[in-house]
């Protein structure tokens, strides 16, 4: 019991009066002692006496209540008799007479005090509780409602089973609920808030659907400090209302929640700000302004355009992950984006920097204060938890029309507790991580500009004029900025705002590797900041790796290089440079024989290259070192499954091996892996033999030859062997210069600089006697099994006896041999038929080719004598040709000729014809130029002048790409005497002239031996 039902019905007690409770089970009292009154008919008709207490209720609403449907016969005297017994329950001592039950037709009436009944006490302090409230007084309220409450000991009719005291019941206890509201509603005008919460959240769960328990929940939370849950609340009640009643949430609850989100119910408050409800939502416009200058980027533009109407149609949250490297212009086109499609979203744009991944990166609660201040929330009401700030951001933004940038992002745990929870939003993130692992954003990689878009962005910010009068010059500051938006932008405003400067002295500026990084920063705008942001924000082993990759020559390299540069697993090196491709610094650049293949921007490997500078110059060696003796080991690999001519000489084995997948992949294709890496493998023996590599230089020289050699590579062979001669030269190391001297004669020759290769010839037989050694016997016979249409094709030469048929057959022979890879063939033995075959039917040029091959595998094998009479025939045959022995034709090339001579034509034109298509098809540019040469010798032999004038253009073009001064000399001279034959004289002067000016340097020949 408790102090306020003491005080309230006292005097019944006192005086021994009965006191009846109905709100929890039926139950009846004398003097504060509970008695019982009967069986279950008695105690039902004393409950409906008592929900009508001081009413008359009726014999057949009792009647019903007892027995239904189906009361028995006397069923009026069976109620009289329950009524009987109940009056002697209640009348006690004092007999029926006393009880309070009166007979009053059409039934019974229970006579009692208000106060003798906790119902009619409970109604009557609810009264005084309202009144209370409405005169101001909520702490009066609060106890007099308190004290209603208090008399409540469980549902009403606890124990009744009957369906009018069941729904009677109902009734009472809508009846508490909303006596329940109104203590706490007191209660809140006392400032009392987060005791409360509890009991709200109980009463909330347990009556989902009644909003005033919400609406107070929600107040509370708000008034305390917790605007996420508060929030949550409503979206929680609103979800309910809409999925049970297909309906919104009552106008009043929705303007609590308006207030709630305006700030409207401030920390401490009791109640929300009936204004801040009415004010209208914040509209946030804080997109920077579009830039004026976007060039280059249309159809991804577009396409981004697309992608946020398409989710927003499809009623999608639309995601758009804009990424590239540092200064792609990512942020120029979020926001031009952002301008496309903001009309799309009117309830506003919020716009925030991230801060990318170095010193400058935002907290994600930082960023989520800074868009909920965007969305008016107060700084007071920014929750402190992250988790309870990133709910409350979702709930601002939930059934919202709303555009957010968020730029410069560092990953993707950043951004993604700031993402919207529900469709209606578009969100545009910038960030130089690729932010892969963000599924729901569609991406959009920026990379550099084409070589037009880069000009076209000059012109804009230059100006036309200027721009256009120096086209070279404009595209030679694209190529040197390497099309990266932002170095162009810097470029271009130097030049804007030097109106005396011609495009021409930017260019010169930029093209010193030492200083561009330097004239690429103007103002706050810096491409070396830009770009060493990205790296700030690296651990120290992607750090190192990437200052490693600047001390590369190549901006591409295959995935096993990363093991190199830091003498690490190929795995674990692969991992760190998994990183630097994730934030953009490397670029993945397709895949190769050894698996992927990467790439670095020009001014990304500038930077590097600065950093690296750091590390110190042994640090840069030691790396170089391992990276010469990784491409050197690869070509031993390569070079292994190659055949060769004349063997291998004896050089230092790589200090440094490659990983075994790489070496595997290499040794599956040796001769595409070289192919792939021809570019990277020459600058390895041009770097070895300027830095002092001399380990590496000549022996890796040595390991390209049958690759260059096989696919006429002839100019890239003598450049690798004369850096290869240089530093074996430097290093005193006999063997690898005399081993240089021999690859230099079959290099040379095939340059057509017969009388240099005669040389070099001749220094490598001294040489080679120098070095002494017993002769090696040779090995491997020529055995013909007529398997091959090329061994078929010798056999029935040699049958018919067709001397020139024979030696090109024999010589053609070795060719597809070696192209197969196929050892021990017994080659010498075709060479050998073949220059006989040759010197007898007076081809001298290709029995130059059969004796220099002959020559240099007698000299590596130490069969001096054959060696010497190879070299001295090759020598006579030179002085035969005489001048002619300085322009020879390719390799078998005179035999078509000799079958010219013959009558031969058709045969001829046939042999030159698929040599032709031979060369084309293995991309052998010598060859070609040659053939064609032939070609157009053929059909001047046969009279036809346009024909052979066709041919000798198209060997001019293939002479202008190698750069073949001697043979564009020949050639032009060719073409003018053919158009005076064709009476096109004009053209023919032209060609004259042209020839006049090439005469002299064409004459000279390149390369002079060196003094042994």
């Amino acid at each position: 019991m408790t102090e306020g039902d003491s005080r309230s019905r006292g005097w019944p007690y006192l005086r021994g009066e009965l006191y009846f409770r109905v709100l929890g089970p039926v139950t009846v009292e004398r003097a504060g002692r509970p008695f019982g009154v009967g069986g279950p008919q008695r105690r039902t008709v004393l409950a409906l006496l008592l929900q009508n207490a001081g009413d008359v209720v009726s014999t057949d609403c009792l009647v019903d209540a007892l027995w239904g449907d189906d009361p028995p016969a006397s069923f009026r005297v069976q109620l009289q008799g329950v009524v009987s017994e109940l009056r002697r329950a209640l009348g006690a001592d004092a007999g029926r007479s006393a009880a309070p039950i009166e007979t009053s037709p059409p039934g019974y009436r229970l006579r009692v005090e208000p106060d003798q009944v906790d119902l009619e006490l409970f109604r009557r302090e609810v009264a005084e509780g309202r009144a209370r409230a409405a005169a101001g007084e909520p702490a009066a309220a609060a106890e007099a409602l308190r004290g209603a409450l208090g008399r409540w000991r469980g549902p009403a009719f606890a124990d009744m089973s009957t369906p009018a005291l069941q729904q009677a019941a109902l009734g009472l206890e809508e009846l508490r609920l909303a006596a329940l509201e109104e203590r706490i509603a007191a209660e809140m005008d006392l400032g009392v808030h987060s005791d409360l919460i509890p009991e709200l959240s109980r009463l909330v769960e347990e009556h989902p659907l009644r909003e005033r328990f919400t609406g107070q929940l929600m107040t509370v939370l708000a008034a305390t400090g917790r605007l996420a849950d508060a929030l949550a609340a409503y979206r929680t009640a609103r979800e309910r209302t809409v999925e049970e009643l297909g309906i919104e949430p009552s106008e009043r609850l929705q303007d609590l929640h308006r207030s709630i989100l305006t700030g409207g119910v401030p920390l401490g408050a009791a109640r929300p700000d009936p204004a801040a409800a009415a004010r209208p939502r914040t509209v946030p416009r804080q997109l920077p302004p579009d830039q004026p200058v976007l060039v280059g980027r249309e159809t991804q533009l577009h396409s981004a355009i697309r992608l946020v109407a398409a989710d927003a149609a499809r009623g999608l949250p639309a995601c758009v992950a804009i990424t590239g490297p540092g200064g792609t212009g990512k942020t120029t086109f979020a926001l031009r984006l952002a301008h496309r499609v903001a009309d799309d979203y009117p309830d506003g744009q919020l716009y925030a920097r991230l801060g990318g991944a170095g010193a400058g990166r935002r907290s994600t609660e930082a960023v989520a204060a800074r868009l909920l201040h965007g969305l008016g929330v107060p700084p007071g009401g920014v929750p402190a938890d992250p988790d309870e700030r990133a709910g409350l951001l979702r709930e601002l933004l939930a059934g919202r029309r709303l555009l957010l940038v968020l730029d410069d992002a560092a990953d993707e745990a950043q951004v993604r507790p700031l993402l919207p929870g529900e469709p209606g939003c578009a969100v545009l993130i910038t960030s130089r991580r690729r932010l892969s692992g963000l599924e729901i954003a569609h991406p959009v990689r920026l990379a550099v500009l084409s070589g037009s878009a880069g000009v076209e962005l000059l012109r804009r910010v230059v100006g036309h004029t200027r721009v256009d009068a120096e086209p070279r010059a404009a595209a030679e500051i694209v190529d040197l900025c390497g099309g990266l938006p932002l170095a162009l932008r810097i470029a271009a405003a130097r030049l804007a705002s030097r109106p005396g400067w011609r495009v021409a002295d930017m260019a010169r500026r930029l093209a010193a590797n030492r200083d561009r990084l330097d004239w690429l920063e103007l103002g706050d705008q810096a491409v070396r900041a830009s770009l060493a942001e990205t790296y700030d924000g690296l651990g120290e082993p992607q750090r190192r790796l990437f200052r490693a990759i600047g001390l590369l020559r190549a901006a591409e390299f295959p995935a096993w290089l990363p093991a190199a540069l830091l003498d690490r697993p190929e795995g674990a090196a692969e991992t760190l440079l998994d990183t630097l491709v994730d934030v953009h610094l490397v670029e993945p650049a397709g895949r190769g024989v050894t698996g992927p293949r990467y790439r670095v921007h020009d001014l990304i490997q500038l930077l590097a290259r600065e950093l690296a500078a750091g590390d110190g110059e042994q640090a840069g060696r030691d790396i170089a070192a391992r990276v010469l003796h990784g491409w050197y080991d690869l070509a031993c690999v390569a070079d292994d499954r190659l055949p060769h001519w004349y063997g291998l000489d004896d050089a230092p084995p790589p200090r440094w091996r490659a990983p075994e997948d790489a070496r595997i992949s290499v040794a599956r294709e040796p001769l595409a892996w070289l192919d792939e890496e021809r570019g990277a493998l020459l600058a390895a023996v041009r770097q070895a033999a300027e830095e002092g590599y001399d380990e590496v230089a000549w022996p890796l020289a040595q390991r390209l030859s049958g690759c260059l050699d096989l696919r006429g590579r002839f100019d890239d062979w003598a450049e690798a062997l004369s850096a290869g001669l240089r530093s074996a030269e430097r290093a005193g190391d006999t063997p690898g210069r005399i081993c240089m001297y021999g690859l230099l004669v079959d290099a040379e020759s095939n340059r057509e600089h017969i009388e240099l290769s005669m040389d070099y010839a001749a220094r490598t037989a001294v040489g080679y006697l120098e070095l002494g050694g017993e002769p090696r016997p040779r090995t491997g016979r020529a055995r013909l099994d007529g398997g091959l249409p090329e061994e078929r094709e010798l056999l029935a030469a040699r049958a018919a006896g067709d001397t020139p048929r024979t030696g090109f057959a024999a010589f053609n022979l070795a060719l597809v041999w070696r192209a197969a890879c196929r050892r021990d063939a017994g080659y010498l033995d075709l060479f050998d038929e073949a220059a006989a075959a040759f010197r007898a039917c007076g081809a001298h040029f290709s029995e130059l080719a059969a004796l220099k091959v002959l020559g240099l595998a007698h000299i590596k094998a130490r069969r001096f004598d054959e060696a010497f009479g190879c070299l001295h025939r090759a020598q006579e045959v030179v002085t035969e040709l005489g001048d002619d022995a300085g322009m020879p034709f390719f390799v078998l090339g005179d035999i078509p000729l000799v079958y010219a001579r013959q009558g031969r034509y058709a045969e001829a034109e046939t042999l030159v014809t698929d040599v032709l298509r031979q060369a084309r098809a293995e991309g052998h540019l010598w060859d070609e130029g040659r053939a064609l040469d032939t070609l157009g010798e053929l059909y001047d032999m046969r009279g036809d002048a346009h024909a052979a004038l066709d041919a000798s253009l198209r060997a001019l073009g293939v002479w202008r790409r190698l750069q073949v001064l001697r043979r564009i000399a020949r050639t032009v001279a060719i073409l003018a005497r053919l158009c005076d034959a064709i009476g096109d004289h004009d053209s023919a002067e032209l060609y004259r002239t042209e020839h006049a000016m090439l005469g002299e340097e064409a004459s000279t020949v390149p390369g002079a031996v060196p003094e042994a």
